[in-house]
């Protein structure tokens, strides 16, 4: 049985076949529809016998399919009129298999969808142009850096507001985009209508534009930003940092010799044509899969984007960095690439820099940003962008070149801990909050530990909050459990039901076993999402809190974030590739702050490895800070006493119980609930159903009587409490009492 794709494409297939047909006028839809019919009447029955599979009809499928063609491109349907444009028409000779014909046409419409921004500016700015003025396509795709010959083409399909105005360097409409007489007509009118057509220029086949109309570089850049030409504000292209590596044919670093020798840096282009300066991706990737055809995908993949960068990319201005061994070269890039094919070498693209140190290489260790190592261990890559290094290394490439000089960066910092913090939690002193905030400054990960009903989830959130200045966007919380993995906490494939919208058809390379319309999605953890923001945003602090973090299996769950908790300034390279080889890090401003209910005997303990990546607090009733808690705040809330004394029996029974575990005893937070201080039945509630079920789990399989050891009525009679009128006799000698 044909699939979804398989039929969507003889469908779309099919309705351009039947436009080329009617090239000069086009078609409504209306009508459009029953001739695909007709010429293809298997696609109903075809369609309806996929079931469930899909949710709409083939002709809803065929105008949301449509879309791809229209942003490739290939298909205009302006006024609700579709036709086919000289594209599409070439595209129907070039692919003449439906499957391959759409592919295609999807290929060149997630190129548009990744940048779609950027395509939208740039026709926005054709609206703004001002009277009698063109501007040049290839201008206009460099302002926004996207490829001049998909935004002229998306610009046949979408016919935005003064499209026509978008033309070549020389002022000709279209030369590329094979157009048909009825569109060489209609551009014709319109230059006409808008006073800018250049008749001597122009001829039968030929619509030129008037050359002294056209907007320069300088005008667009004033327009996109909002100014007057000219004006000094106008902001330049942020620098950008690169790293290049290039070697001879006996394996030494290029920097030794031609490079050093003729102050250029160069790229292969074995096998390759020549290409211009700001070639656009599209032609670089056809150009490259031509030339290795052989090689492998991912290899073409990365030639290409390596190709792209050196041509379009790199710009004048930008720094480029060269190793070599422990040596490092910097320089600032002076020209355009040239194509340079000398008869006595291998020809390479060509690019002139300035270099600043040759005769004083930089220790790329001691001298440059200790970040950088991470970012160029793939050995593989020749060209990689490390522009987030960029303020911290022009001084090096200044006229005076000055390696003292300060790090710009701005680290954040850990507030110590107030009076104010000490009191909402209760305590009295605040010095053990202040003894966490000194661990987490010398350890950035922290975990408070101890019996249940300690405040160790509350306190570390309030900690948290305070740390960070009470930002709610600065503050997570999440819990472990055993069924937790590394998908759940960073990031991981999650399916979904795709939105079918005419703005968003399904591409074939996402469609689910089957074709059943089911996608995955590489969607962020908590941990990615905060760690991703921190990095963003480095003067703040941020803090996640991870409860019950012994529940989990903690080498599984944080994978190999495991090595990044103890060497916070290295890079790793993630599991699933998110990081497209630029490498990830925890950033330095990230706080990790754990509890962990040592009760808890139903997973493992934490193995050693994890335990020298954290530092430990203990929240325990017998220790300082939470010794006399509870009777402090009873007194403070000016209620009576009972609650401290029952705590302090049980917990005093529970020690001398069997096995006489401390970990075991309850803490404070029970005894301050609102319940606890309901009446004696309602006192009775909350000891039956929260402190008996936790003791009767820990007495499991013992032969002891939970109720007479623990019960409320046993310590009310022991130390002899009247429920009435909550008040104690004087406490019986302990080493007399009967537990």
């Amino acid at each position: 049985m044909p699939t979804a794709f398989e039929i969507s494409a003889r469908a779309v297939h099919r309705a351009a076949t039947v436009l080329d047909e009617h090239l000069q006028d086009g078609l409504p839809f209306r009508e459009l529809r029953p001739l695909i019919h007709q010429a293809e009447p298997s696609l109903v029955t075809d369609w309806a016998a996929l079931g469930p599979l899909v949710k709409t009809d083939i002709d809803k499928n065929l105008s949301y399919t449509a879309t791809a063609l229209t942003k490739a491109g290939w298909l205009s349907r302006a006024n609700r009129i579709w036709r086919l444009t000289g594209l599409g028409r070439q595209a129907l000779v070039d692919y003449p298999d439906p499957v391959t014909f759409l592919a295609e046409a999807q290929t060149r419409y997630g190129y548009w969808r990744e940048r779609r921004g950027s395509f939208d500016a740039a026709a926005k700015i054709l609206s703004e142009l001002p009277d009698e003025r063109w501007i040049s396509v290839e201008d206009l795709a460099g302002e926004f850096d996207v490829d001049a010959e998909a935004l002229a083409a998306s610009f046949q399909g979408t016919r935005p507001d003064g499209w026509h105005l978008a033309l070549s360097d020389e002022g000709v409409a279209g030369p590329d985009l094979l157009l048909p007489p009825s569109d060489i007509e209609a551009w014709r009118r319109l230059l006409e209508r808008d006073e800018l057509d250049d008749e001597e220029g122009s001829s039968l086949d030929v619509v030129r534009a008037r050359s002294g109309a056209r907007l320069t570089a300088e005008e667009l850049t004033a327009l996109v930003l909002g100014e007057e030409p000219g004006q000094e504000s106008v902001p330049q292209r942020p620098r950008r940092v690169w790293v290049i590596r290039g070697r001879g044919h006996d394996g030494a670093s290029l920097i030794k010799t031609l490079w050093r020798e003729q102050g250029v840096v160069t790229l292969s282009a074995d096998r390759l044509p020549a290409l211009a300066q700001g070639t656009g991706p599209q032609r670089v990737r056809k150009v490259v899969d031509e030339a290795y055809s052989g090689a492998t995908a991912a290899r073409r993949d990365r030639q290409a984007e390596e190709l792209y960068t050196f041509l379009s990319r790199i710009q004048e201005g930008d720094i480029v960095v060269c190793t070599d061994g422990p040596h490092a070269y910097l320089g600032v890039v002076r020209g355009p690439a040239v194509h340079s094919a000398p008869s006595d070498d291998a020809a390479h693209f060509t690019r002139s820099v300035d270099w600043r140190n040759l005769s004083e290489p930089l220790d790329f260790v001691g001298d440059l940003p200790a970040e950088l190592m991470a970012r160029v261990v793939d050995g593989d890559a020749r060209i990689i962008d490390v522009s987030e290094f960029a303020t911290r290394l022009e001084p090096l490439v200044g006229p005076e070149p000055d390696r003292t000089a300060p790090a710009p960066d701005i680290e954040a910092e850990l507030p110590d801990v107030t009076q104010e913090l000490a009191d909402r939690l209760t305590l009295s002193d605040p010095g053990w909050l202040q003894d966490a905030v000194e661990l987490l400054r010398g350890k950035p990960q922290l975990i408070f530990h101890g019996p249940p009903g300690t405040g160790k989830t509350y306190t570390a959130l309030a900690l948290a909050r305070h740390l960070t200045g009470g930002s709610p966007s600065n503050v997570r919380l999440v819990q472990f459990h055993p069924a937790y993995s590394y998908e759940d906490f960073f990031e991981g494939f999650r399916p979904r039901t795709p939105k079918k919208s005419a703005s968003d058809p399904i591409l074939p390379e996402r469609e689910g076993p089957a074709s059943t319309g089911i996608v995955f999605d590489l969607v962020k953890g908590p941990l990615r999402r905060l760690a991703d923001t921190a990095e963003e945003r480095p003067a703040e602090v941020f803090v996640l809190v991870i409860d019950e973090i012994n529940r989990g299996n903690l080498a599984k769950v944080f994978g190999e974030m495991y090595f990044l908790l103890e060497y916070r300034k290295e890079f790793v390279h993630l599991l699933y590739g998110s990081d497209e080889g630029r490498g990830f890090r925890l950033p330095p401003n990230l706080y990790i702050i754990g509890t962990m209910n040592t009760v808890d005997r139903t997973v493992a303990l934490m193995d050693a490895a994890m335990r020298r990546r954290f530092s430990f607090l203990e929240l325990h009733p017998d220790e300082t800070p939470l010794k006399g808690l509870l009777s402090s705040w009873l007194d403070a809330n000016s209620l009576p006493q009972l609650g401290a004394q029952l705590l302090d029996e049980l917990n005093r029974r529970i020690a001398a119980g069997p096995g006489a575990d401390r970990d075991f005893r309850v803490g404070h937070s029970y005894l301050m609930q609102s319940i606890a201080q309901g009446g004696d039945r309602a006192l009775d509630l909350l000891w039956r159903t929260q402190i008996i079920p936790l003791l009767t789990e820990h007495h499991y399989g013992e032969s002891i009587d939970i109720q007479e050891t623990y019960g409320l009525d046993a310590i009310r009679k022991h130390l002899g409490i009247n429920p009435s009128s909550g008040t104690a006799a004087p406490a019986p000698d302990a080493s007399a009492a009967d537990v």
